[in-house]
C-alpha cells in the first residue's frame, strides 16, 4: 500500500490570544481542509513532530487532532497515521451545535456594528474562499 508523504503544516500560534492553543491549531487545520489546501488522504505530521515544531505539549496537538477527528475532518488508521477525511457522500443534517455556533458568531458580529448586508457579503466571501473542493453533486 502506498501512502502519501506526511505534509508539513505551517501553523501560527498566538500565545497572547484568549483562544486555547489546541483550538488555534484545530481552526487552522479546518480552514486548510475546507479550502482544499489539505487534500483528502493527506497525512498530517505525527503528534510528537507537530508539537515539537510548534513548541507546545503533546497533549495540545493530540487534543486538536481528537477534536478534528470527532468533527469528521480527520481519520486515524492504526500505524498509517492521521489523514484528512473524505467529505460525506451526501449532505447530512447540520448538527444543532453547529447552527448555534453560527448564530452566536452572527450575533457577535451584529453587536459589533456589522450591518445585515455586510454580514451577508462576508458570509458569501467566506463560502467562496472555501471553494468547491470536496463538493459532490
Amino acid at each position: 500500500m502506498v501512502y502519501n508523504e506526511v505534509r508539513m503544516l505551517t501553523l501560527t500560534i498566538n500565545r497572547q490570544a484568549d483562544q486555547p492553543v489546541y483550538e488555534q491549531v484545530a481552526d487552522q487545520v479546518r480552514r486548510l481542509i475546507a479550502s482544499g489546501e489539505l487534500a483528502v488522504g493527506t497525512v498530517l505530521p505525527p503528534v510528537r513532530r507537530l508539537a515539537g515544531d510548534l513548541g507546545v505539549g503533546l497533549n495540545t496537538i493530540a487534543r486538536a487532532y481528537r477534536a478534528l477527528t470527532d468533527e469528521g475532518f480527520l481519520v486515524t488508521k492504526d500505524r498509517a497515521g492521521v489523514r484528512v477525511a473524505a467529505p460525506a457522500l451526501r449532505p447530512t443534517e447540520p448538527q444543532p451545535e453547529l447552527i448555534e455556533g453560527l448564530r452566536v458568531a452572527l450575533a457577535r458580529l451584529k453587536q459589533a456594528g456589522i450591518s445585515g448586508d455586510e454580514l451577508s457579503r462576508m458570509a458569501t466571501e467566506e463560502i467562496s474562499a472555501l471553494g468547491n473542493e470536496g463538493e459532490r453533486e
